[in-house]
């Protein structure tokens, strides 16, 4: 039986998809990527937040539309809204043959070979498998989850009840995986989990990333260490979580001076109602006291009940001092399911909508401002794509797709830069010449 799985939403889900490719192999399924010669699909879905629902919801309705014509024998829907809907789907979705949470997901198997209808277990995620993940890219960066789960209860989140409390992975486990991952050609490693701070705490009854990064450092061939996704509460002076992290990256150059840090917002009533630390701001004023070099990203909700003008404006003021030099911005998601569902004080869409507008405007100006100061610098840059139809300003020739260090896969800026074809190639690494920017891109001249 050839399979096609469809992996949506986040990085933890693409990990998570290639987890189930791996094991989907390892169980002698075929894996193709053109649904036209399929005999079953696996939508692997996301339902965190409203865009993500519908994304999944118009794949799953695309894919029973293929079943009515016969050209599916099996639909299955996996992942997260799998877990919040369970048998609903079935009768949201006629045509979808079986239904798994996140919870046993190493049964998809069982589910292909004509298993049960519907799997509905406790929340859980597929951190590892006997089989070892598929990558579905061919550069030399991926991800790697070093837990899975979230038990902090921020009141706008569903991760706790799609995908259970935290969990960490053995400290063994994730450099046994880096090693492998290395041995296979990855040169850049990109380490998430819901927060990627608190890792080791449930397991070791330590903070104990500090550690990790120690020890991954010492893994050969890797060249970027990139961390992801660190929660704010763990701040203050020498001696405290993200100031320990910070001299394991000042001292180590394979760690790259960047840190994506979610601060949801910055006013203190607001933060409150989400249920998160109220000491972000002070957390990222250390960080960039102590490393002024440090890229930081994060994102903000805005639009969340009880957000008034004043509170945005003083988001807006915060954004404007310029400390990040990259930023997302959502419009607060409601499901009845959540405790902000019923705070008071609802935000309209449109309002929601044009402040988010305002943020991006307001970051628009700081990235610009930051872009500028590269101009002159020979950076490293891992190649991603040749670019082809695309005129930038002052390049010439063969234009190229990459990032630097300081640039995440996929979520930033990139550097657009002419080089030859001769000498360059998708997945190599080189010297560039910044020369200038356009928009959130920088751009320049291989050397």
């Amino acid at each position: 039986m050839n399979v096609c799985l469809i992996t949506l939403g986040c990085p933890k889900n693409t990990v998570e998809g290639e987890s189930i490719a791996g094991l989907l192999k390892g169980h002698g399924y075929g894996l193709t990527t053109d649904i036209s010669v399929a005999d079953a699909a696996i939508v692997h879905t996301c339902s965190f937040i409203a865009d993500a629902r519908d994304e999944s919801s118009q794949f799953i309705k695309a894919l029973t539309r293929l079943r009515r014509k016969g050209s599916l024998q099996k639909l299955i829907v996996s992942g997260c809204m799998g877990q919040e809907m369970g048998k609903k789907i079935i009768a949201a979705f006629p045509g979808v043959d079986s239904v798994i949470g996140t919870g046993e997901l190493e049964r998809l198997p069982e589910l292909l070979a004509g298993g049960p209808m519907v799997i509905e277990t406790s929340p859980g995620g597929l951190l590892e498998t006997s089989s070892p993940r598929l990558l579905s890219s061919l550069l030399p960066s991926t991800y790697l989850r070093i837990a899975e789960g979230c038990s902090h209860r921020c009141s706008f989140c569903l991760i706790p009840s799609l995908r259970g409390p935290y969990r960490s992975r053995t400290m063994e486990s994730i450099l046994k995986e880096a090693a492998s991952l290395s041995g296979q050609g990855i040169e850049e490693l990109n380490l998430i989990s819901q927060d990627i701070t608190f890792y080791g705490k449930d397991r070791y009854g330590t903070f104990s990333l500090p550690g990790l990064l120690k020890k991954m450092v010492k893994v050969k061939g890797l060249r970027w260490i990139r961390l992801l996704y660190a929660y704010p509460a763990y701040s203050g002076g020498a001696g405290s979580l993200l100031h320990d992290i910070l001299e394991v990256m000042k001292a180590e150059q394979k760690i790259c001076r960047y840190l994506d840090i979610p601060l949801q917002h910055v006013q203190k009533d607001i933060l409150k109602s989400m249920n998160r630390s109220a000491n972000g701001r002070d957390a990222i004023r250390m960080m960039k006291e102590f490393m002024p070099e440090l890229s930081l990203r994060t994102t903000f909700i805005v639009g969340f009940p009880g957000e008034k003008d004043r509170h945005f404006k003083e988001l807006c003021e915060f954004v404007a001092e310029g400390w990040f030099d990259n930023l997302g911005v959502f419009e607060y998601s409601p499901h009845p399911a959540l405790k902000s569902a019923s705070l008071p004080g609802k935000v309209p869409a449109a309002v929601t909508s044009e402040r988010r507008k305002e943020l991006m405007l307001i970051q628009k100006k700081v990235a610009a401002k930051k872009n500028k100061q590269h101009r002159g610098n020979d950076i490293e840059v891992l190649v991603e794509s040749a670019l082809q139809g695309v005129n930038v300003r002052g390049l010439k020739g063969q234009l190229w797709s990459g990032r630097a260090s300081f640039q995440a896969p996929e979520i930033d800026g990139r550097i657009i830069f002419s080089g030859s074809a001769r000498t360059t190639r998708a997945g190599s690494f080189v010297r560039v010449r910044l020369t200038g920017s356009q928009g959130y891109d920088l751009i320049g001249n291989k050397l």
